[in-house]
């Protein structure tokens, strides 16, 4: 792999048009990788990209610095628009991969506070800066081929028995999902299990009769637009009912608190509430 290559050159470079003196506006999203997550910005063809800030905190650099390499190298940059409209510039995966292949040919990453390895860094540097090769889109590829669509919905926080909290993403429609790593999170088990390139888990949810569709979530916080990936309530019932078969204690005691009361009627109480 030649990270010295001009990045311009590089024909995954054409993320968006600009419409007249429109900048495309981006949303909050992560970038997942093994068990790892990082902020980052998503535009609205679903590319995912990186703002100085970002780029820094992934490797512990300050933003200046960054701003500085990629105006040093000439490399790719993107005009965008947050939403209170302020007009910033972003960079593309490939030039964040670009920076840490330069941070670890240099040894400054050898005593970075995650402790990866020389090959873990390369690894991750390859899942950046070709993200289908590298393994590091989300969700699976493997087996979340159907339609794409984005929704968008509002956040509400339950709580289920145990003092078990879940995060349930209510649609315009009426309809509650749950974001990937939430469902996974409250019954204490990788975040990324839905989002690993893996054909054996592809089977897996193929087994439990998951919906294949790409369904993204949008939501409104305080600090933006937050893009979140999310699986039906009937399809969280599958994956629960998996783990808890494999003897996931938490799984259990969610699907018994489901059963006492269900996740649509417990949102609907909170709704009248509110």
């Amino acid at each position: 792999m030649n990270l010295d290559m001009n990045i311009e050159t590089n024909p995954n470079f054409d993320y968006c048009q600009q419409n007249g003196s429109e900048f495309p506006k981006i949303t909050i999203t992560f970038l997942h990788w093994k068990k790892y997550s990082w902020n980052a910005y998503q535009l609205p063809n679903g590319v995912k990209v990186m703002s100085a800030r970002q780029m820094g905190l992934l490797v512990g650099q300050p933003k200046h610095i960054v701003k500085e390499f990629v105006k040093s190298n000439n490399l790719e940059t993107i005009t965008v628009q947050v939403l209170n409209g302020t007009i910033t510039e972003v960079y593309p995966q490939s030039v964040a991969a670009f920076y840490l292949q330069k941070l670890l040919d240099n040894g400054n990453l050898d005593m970075h506070e995650k402790s990866f390895t020389r090959n873990e860094w390369k690894e991750l540097i390859k899942a950046l800066y070709n993200p289908i090769a590298g393994k590091a889109i989300t969700p699976n590829p493997c087996f979340f081929t159907g339609d794409y669509r984005v929704e968008i919905a509002k956040s509400l926080q339950i709580q289920l028995e145990n003092n078990i909290k879940l995060e349930v993403l209510v649609l315009q429609s009426g309809e509650y999902r749950i974001e990937h790593g939430e469902g996974l999170k409250c019954i204490k088990s990788n975040p990324c299990w839905l989002t690993q390139h893996s054909p054996v888990k592809a089977k897996i949810f193929s087994r439990l009769n998951l919906s294949p569709d790409n369904v993204e979530c949008r939501v409104k916080t305080e600090s933006g637009v937050k893009s979140l990936y999310a699986l039906s309530f009937q399809d969280w019932l599958s994956v629960w009912e998996y783990f808890a078969n494999k003897g996931n204690r938490k799984a259990t005691a969610v699907l018994k608190a489901c059963a006492r009361e269900n996740i649509p009627s417990r949102v609907g109480k909170l709704l009248t509430q509110n």
